[in-house]
């Protein structure tokens, strides 16, 4: 991955992303391993670059493959959030009912992912697109983000961030996607 960051739309890059992308979505795939190798670093570094590209391409060509590598990232950021809410809601239950729970391996995973959190801004700059799949996956991921990690940043809740939720709840008239992104706001807020 590190040694051909540097043309993130080149051949090598898209296969490792969508190997990586097969990887994480196995279900059989030890999780703990790939974020205890630095997964969330790697995503993120990534996912930043990509978007940069993603909004910035003019050509059809860069624009596709610039599209279809931020998908299959946004796939992984989503697999390895549900991996992570999963783990959290299973301790919290376990809790709950009185069975325990290693409140330690959720504690120690949400750690090792909190720089997942600096994704925030940068998703709620993607939900203004016009791709829809881009809209669903990048509103779906926020939505996780959020609810694991809260977003009281200053940073999150910037003139050019809300002008995003502004633009983008103008934009939508699916029920359900305007309750996601108000539930992503109220979140954001509290």
């Amino acid at each position: 991955l590190q040694e051909h960051q540097g043309s993130i739309l080149g051949n090598t890059m898209q296969t490792v992303i969508a190997l990586l992308n097969n990887v994480v979505a196995n279900k059989s795939t030890d999780m703990m391993l790939l974020f205890k190798k630095g997964l969330a670093h790697h995503i993120c570094n990534l996912l930043i670059e990509t978007v940069a590209l993603y909004l910035k391409a003019d050509d059809k060509s860069s624009i596709k493959t610039a599209n279809a590598l931020l998908l299959s990232l946004l796939d992984i950021l989503h697999c390895m959030l549900i991996y992570t809410a999963n783990i959290v809601r299973r301790t919290l239950q376990a809790q709950k009912s009185g069975t325990g729970g290693d409140t330690q391996a959720a504690e120690d995973l949400l750690l090792i992912n909190k720089p997942l959190m600096d994704l925030i801004s940068l998703l709620i700059q993607l939900l203004p697109s016009e791709d829809t799949e881009i809209f669903v996956s990048t509103s779906q991921c926020l939505s996780l983000l959020v609810q694991l990690y809260g977003g009281n940043s200053q940073e999150n809740m910037s003139p050019e961030n809300m002008d995003s939720f502004a633009q983008v709840l103008k934009s939508k008239k699916d029920t359900q996607q305007l309750k996601l992104l108000l539930r992503i706001v109220k979140r954001l807020v509290s």
